[in-house]
């Protein structure tokens, strides 16, 4: 929970870097927190309603909408931490291919010592 903790504190920082399990664990936890409120939204019965053909469903779409910006905010910082732009992040936008260098790219272990974004936060 503490890397959680401190993405959503930090959920304004776009400089920097953020190590393998900042980002992981908050993803985790993120996806946890997510699929939890789905599971409540579904026993309860509370969907809002239906948008272009897909049931939508209120607390679900409110900590999607509540962890986007962490979300995004520590990906970009994970990427600084492989050298590489945050912009790199819109890949996530190109379906399947965006995704699976994504993924690997935030797989790699970060740079040893300093880079162009900041000294190594695992140090």
């Amino acid at each position: 929970m503490k890397w959680f903790i401190k993405c959503i504190k930090n959920y304004t920082v776009f400089k920097g870097r953020a190590v393998r399990p900042e980002f992981w664990y908050f993803a985790l936890a993120s996806a946890i927190i997510q699929i939890s409120l789905l599971i409540i939204d579904i026993i309860i019965g509370w969907d809002v309603g239906i948008i272009d053909g897909i049931k939508t469903f209120p607390l679900f779409e409110t900590s999607r909408l509540l962890l986007l910006v962490p979300s995004i905010s520590v990906t970009v910082r994970r990427l600084h931490d492989i050298n590489k732009n945050g912009w790199w992040s819109l890949l996530w936008g190109l379906p399947v291919i965006g995704w699976v260098i994504l993924v690997l790219w935030l797989c790699k272990n970060g740079d040893e010592g300093e880079n162009q974004f900041g000294l190594n936060p695992s140090l």
